[in-house]
């Protein structure tokens, strides 16, 4: 495959977080296949996990990225903010491959991991009845939304304790 970036250099193959994913050597870009990025992103810090990752569901904020074209298909790659952060991506619409220029990952991982940071106890709660909403939508993924349940429960419990210190000194004398 071709860095699509810089007229064609080769990409190599690396790993990251024990995934597969394609670098230029040149400007350090990374090409992820579809589902790549969020399995690193899930491998770098489970937490993150429950928090959506569709880049696809706001195609109306798609741009032409110019002259960029997917390393996988030849097609026109698009640009879309990623998420609620500042990191503008690289899209394929055809094979859902996504082009990160250097830093752009830990960029997205850092936004994510403040966004987890900065959620307030009704975020939490908003989030939560979100993820229970979808496991009654879609029972046949039960096991990945119940993870995810697990995971804001814990976090809205890490939240609620650290707002309310009193609470955790008093549960801390309880017998288990």
């Amino acid at each position: 495959m071709k860095c699509p970036k810089c007229d064609n250099k080769n990409l190599e193959e690396i790993k990251i977080n024990g995934v597969k994913v394609d670098r230029c050597l040149e400007c350090g870009g990374l090409w992820f296949d579809r589902d790549e990025l969020k399995i690193v992103r899930d491998h770098r810090d489970k937490n993150l996990s429950w928090l959506d990752f569709d880049l696809w569901k706001d195609s109306d904020k798609l741009t032409v990225s110019g002259r960029s074209n997917c390393p996988r298909d030849e097609k026109p790659l698009f640009k879309i903010k990623c998420g609620n952060t500042d990191v503008m991506v690289d899209i394929c619409l055809e094979c859902r491959g996504i082009w990160l220029d250097k830093d752009e990952l830990d960029k997205i991982i850092s936004a994510l991991k403040e966004k987890i940071n900065s959620e307030t106890i009704p975020g939490y709660l908003n989030d939560l009845g979100g993820e229970v909403k979808e496991l009654i939508i879609h029972p046949d993924q039960a096991e990945i939304e119940l993870r995810h349940i697990i995971i804001l429960m814990k976090l809205l419990e890490y939240r609620f304790l650290a707002q309310h210190p009193r609470i955790s000194e008093i549960t801390s004398v309880l017998p288990h």
